[in-house]
Order: structure tokens, then C-alpha cells, then sequence
């Protein structure tokens, strides 16, 4: 006698593509946040803290060597959990999440915790949870948002565009327009850096005044507005943010020369100019002084014509022009010296 074995199956809780997306997403954006807050701000932190400071510039040009040690490291090491871990549209949340994270934070503790502190008959734990519920309500509106199908496919679009990547678009044409467009676009931008520096607008670094860091005040951690808590994010900001700054727009330069539209154009544009019939030295020279001598000639030729028709038609005779000019170029020279 046969007896039937039916198989049991295990139902195993799936989760959906999109909140798979937030899910890493979110972890990822916690760790980039992390490594970037290890690298401008905790190293130095615990380097100012820990490492006596015999002669100044030997100090921080060894900081400068463990800083990029340690970004290396923390590098390689998100690069390996990206590529254990990939989700498509990953990078372009993790980037977005990051961003979100942050201003939440500081909308947090920069507005709502400073506003909140400002009020004398603000208790410091009604204050704090006020805030924890903001934070709340708006990581939960954002995670929300994280989780829409149309979202996560706007998040796929967007990093299928390449801006997260390092994937050059059809690198063996247009090279000399794509170039010459990624040196202009270096040139613009670290004009716009320098000026920045020259003006003093990252700050300076200051004899007997507080350093030149980017910090935070953390509401309702002290007695007293000036006793709080502060969490540093940047270390000596007119220093370290126009590097960064310089690293951003090198790589901006290179992706747009790179991004699939701006690139086609490019890449037509050297096209065209390739089929352009360039003139000769000898020639252009004498188009050039054909073009002079013209313009110089029609000149003469106008003002010539132009003084005799002012004298015939402001002779007696003919009393057509009644005006004085020279008087009124005076009365103008008058008005404007007024």
C-alpha cells in the first residue's frame, strides 16, 4: 500500500523590489555619511586629541597622510559591500538618501531645536522629544516617498544615465571637443574657487579666535545655549572644502562630457568641424587686409559725405538746418558735467 507524502512548502516573507531599494539605500547612506564624517571631521578630532603636537606642520601633514589612508579604506570597503550587495538604482538612493538624511538632520537641529532652545519656558525634555518627533515624521514621509514604485523607477532611470559610475560613453570620438570642453569647465570653475578663497568667504584661520570649523550645536544637551554639545562635520573648512570642491568639479567636468545627450552633441559637433575647409596662412592674410582696407575706406567715405551734406545744408542758401551743433554738443558736455 502507497502512501502520498505531499511536500511542505516554507513560505519565506519577501520583500518588495522597492522597499529592497530603500532598505540598502538607507544602509548605504548611512555608511557614506559615516565614512565622510570619519574623514572631515572624527580623524582630525581624535588626531588634535590623541597625537601631541611637537611641531604643527609635521602634525597635520601626517593627519593629511592617515586622512587619505583611511578615505582609501573606507573606499575599498563600500565598494566591496556595493558589489556584494547591488540593487539596481542602489547608487542613485544611496546618493539621495544621503542627502535626505541630512537635511533632515540639520532642519532638526539647526531650526526646529534652536527655535525650540530660543523659548524660555521650554523644558529640555519636552524640547528634545518635540524634536525626535519631527525627525520621526519627516524620515517616515521620506521613507514613504523611497518606497513608490514610481520613485524607485525614476531612481533606475537616473543611474542608468551614468552619473553615478565611472564609465566613460564612447571614449574613442570627439576626444579633442570633449577635452577642450572639460578644460573650460575647469578653468569657469576654479575661478569661481579661487575667488571664493581670495574673498574669505570659507572663513580664515584667525589668531586668538576659534578655529575655522564647521560644527553643530546640539539643542538641549547643556544648561544653557552656549554649554551645549557641538558635533563637528568639518575640520578647518577653508582648508579641506575647497579640495573638495576642486575633487567635485573634476568629476562633474568629466560626467557631463560623458552623459549619453551632451556627449552625442559633442561628438556631431567634431564631426562638422571636421568637414570644415580651413583656409591657408597666405590667405587669410589677405582677407584680413582686404577687409581692413574696406571698412577704412567706407569710413572715410561716410564721414566725408556726412561734413559736406552738415555745410551745404546749413548754408544760407538753402536754411535747412537751423541747429547750431557745436553749441549743443557744449549744452550736452554741460548737462552731463552737471
Amino acid at each position: 500500500m502507497s502512501v502520498a507524502e505531499h511536500a511542505i512548502t516554507e513560505t519565506v516573507p519577501h520583500r518588495s523590489p522597492q522597499a529592497q531599494l530603500a532598505l540598502s539605500s538607507f544602509v548605504g547612506a548611512l555608511y557614506v555619511l559615516a565614512s565622510l564624517w570619519i574623514v572631515f571631521a572624527g580623524l582630525p578630532e581624535a588626531w588634535g586629541r590623541m597625537v601631541p603636537i611637537a611641531n604643527e606642520f609635521l602634525s597635520e601633514a601626517l593627519l593629511l597622510i592617515a586622512t587619505a589612508v583611511v578615505g582609501f579604506g573606507l573606499w575599498c570597503g563600500g565598494y566591496a559591500l556595493e558589489k556584494k550587495y547591488a540593487v539596481h538604482g542602489m547608487r542613485a538612493g544611496i546618493f539621495f538618501c544621503a542627502v535626505v538624511i541630512f537635511l533632515i538632520a540639520w532642519f532638526t537641529i539647526s531650526v526646529v531645536g534652536s527655535f525650540l532652545e530660543s523659548r524660555p519656558d521650554m523644558a529640555p525634555a519636552i524640547g528634545l522629544g518635540i524634536m525626535l518627533i519631527v525627525a520621526a515624521g519627516l524620515a517616515f514621509g521620506a521613507f514613504r516617498i523611497f518606497t513608490r514604485p514610481g520613485f524607485a523607477a525614476w531612481l533606475e532611470r537616473s543611474e542608468d544615465r551614468g552619473w553615478y559610475h565611472a564609465l566613460p560613453y564612447k571614449p574613442t570620438q570627439g576626444v579633442r571637443v570633449r577635452r577642450s570642453t572639460v578644460l573650460a569647465l575647469v578653468v569657469v570653475g576654479m575661478c569661481g574657487i579661487i575667488t571664493m578663497v581670495s574673498h574669505g568667504t570659507l572663513g580664515r584661520e584667525r589668531v586668538g579666535f576659534p578655529p575655522n570649523n564647521w560644527e553643530w550645536s546640539l539643542p538641549f544637551t547643556g544648561e544653557d545655549a552656549a554649554s551645549d554639545l557641538v558635533l563637528p562635520l568639518m575640520f578647518k573648512v577653508h582648508l579641506v572644502l575647497p579640495i573638495v570642491l576642486s575633487l567635485g568639479l573634476l568629476w562633474v567636468a568629466w560626467r557631463v562630457v560623458n552623459w549619453p545627450v551632451f556627449a552625442d552633441f559633442l561628438i556631431a559637433t567634431e564631426a562638422e568641424m571636421n568637414k570644415v575647409s580651413w583656409t591657408t596662412r597666405k590667405r587669410l592674410v589677405q582677407d584680413t587686409i582686404v577687409v581692413l582696407v574696406t571698412v577704412t575706406l567706407l569710413t572715410v567715405f561716410l564721414f566725408v559725405t556726412d561734413y559736406i551734406w552738415i555745410k551745404v545744408l546749413m548754408n544760407p542758401w538753402f536754411r535747412v538746418l537751423h541747429v547750431d551743433i557745436g553749441a549743443e554738443v557744449q549744452k550736452q558736455q554741460e548737462k552731463t558735467q552737471w
